[in-house]
């Protein structure tokens, strides 16, 4: 046996259990090609030399680097700060972190970004892939058409059908549809929208949930598209319905930024929240109960977002068969408060 202050080896097992490297090798990885004898007595072996398996060099042995990547696809940094993106990242970290994983975050904001990232996943450099994205950009997608390793989305969309991977996304549709209808349903039927920025997934399919609300009623003259989710673009939508303010008595927003700002410009064009006109925003983002008056709004549970998206991840990475056009719809709620 080696000196008292010599590190135990896999050569020190294999002499005590009387068995080859080799054997103890495939013991320590799991492979089912060593006997029951043989087993026994290697486990024996690393009790009473004390072995401590090398982590790092078992990975190695079964080309795993025991890490996850966290792709964000965003057209603008400040998407980053949303309350939405960060609770997901963290929740995805705790979960993948309690799992043995290191998580790591890799932003693709241009070109060369997702070029470099690119690089990385045909290098193999991690053994799963969470991508957040947030814009219908293929060029990021696309990346996956050869990847050899698991892949979870975060958003369904109709527009790439080339590349399938299992997905977790919130009822958008069916969230905006709800929080309309709530408004419908108080009487307030002359409704202006404003719809989030084009290039993304969530925007188009809570668009489609006022148009459902709203039926024939749908006016598109009464949306306004905005740049990106930020505050000022509400401001600026309320602006541009200015000449029309008058006649309406709620503008859905399609998130809790935009709603936002929208209530600042209506407070300075001297109108009152709901009194003259209701808003609504989406997402329930902290800077919902910061308002005044506070935000009614869609819920959408971000932390079980990036839990489900990770352990998802998890399943594939530890053999399960996921069918890759699994889409799992994430519920939304109505909360009310004050704005509407």
């Amino acid at each position: 046996m080696t000196s008292a202050n010599s590190k135990v080896t896999i050569r020190d097992v294999a002499r005590l259990a009387g068995v080859s490297y080799g054997t103890v090798s495939r013991y320590l990885n799991g492979n089912e090609h060593v006997s029951t004898d043989a087993a026994r007595r290697i486990a024996k072996a690393i009790e009473e030399s004390h072995y401590t398996p090398n982590k790092a060099a078992r990975s190695l042995a079964q080309q795993r680097t025991l890490t996850v990547a966290f792709i964000v696809q965003v057209e603008s940094i400040d998407t980053l700060l949303q309350a939405s993106t960060s609770a997901a990242m963290a929740e995805a970290n705790q979960i993948l972190g309690d799992a043995g994983y290191q998580m790591v975050t890799l932003i693709a904001n241009s070109e060369d970004s997702t070029q470099r990232i690119a690089q990385l996943v045909q290098s193999d450099f991690a053994d799963g892939y969470l991508l957040f994205s947030l814009s219908e950009d293929d060029s990021l997608i696309n990346i996956f058409h050869t990847a050899h390793r698991p892949v979870v989305l975060s958003e369904a969309s109709d527009r790439n059908t080339s590349v399938i991977h299992p997905t977790v996304d919130f009822a958008n549709a069916d969230g905006q549809c709800d929080i309309t209808r709530y408004l419908l349903d108080q009487g307030k039927t002359r409704l202006a929208y404003v719809c989030g920025p084009g290039y993304s997934p969530s925007s188009s399919k809570r668009l489609h949930g006022f148009k459902q609300a709203m039926g024939k009623h749908f006016d598109d003259s009464h949306v306004y598209y905005a740049d990106d989710w930020e505050i000022a673009s509400g401001e600026m939508a309320a602006v541009e319905f200015q000449p029309i303010l008058h006649e309406l008595d709620g503008i859905v927003c399609a998130n809790d930024n935009i709603a936002v700002g929208v209530i600042n410009q209506l407070h300075r064009f001297g109108y009152r929240v709901p009194e003259d006109i209701a808003v609504t925003g989406f997402d329930d983002s902290p800077i919902a109960t910061m308002m005044d008056p506070k935000l009614t709004t869609v819920r959408q549970d971000s932390w079980l977002h990036g839990r489900v998206m990770s352990q998802l991840l998890l399943r594939m990475l530890h053999g399960e068969v996921v069918d890759h056009q699994t889409v799992k719809i994430l519920p939304t709620e109505i909360v009310t408060r004050q704005s509407a």
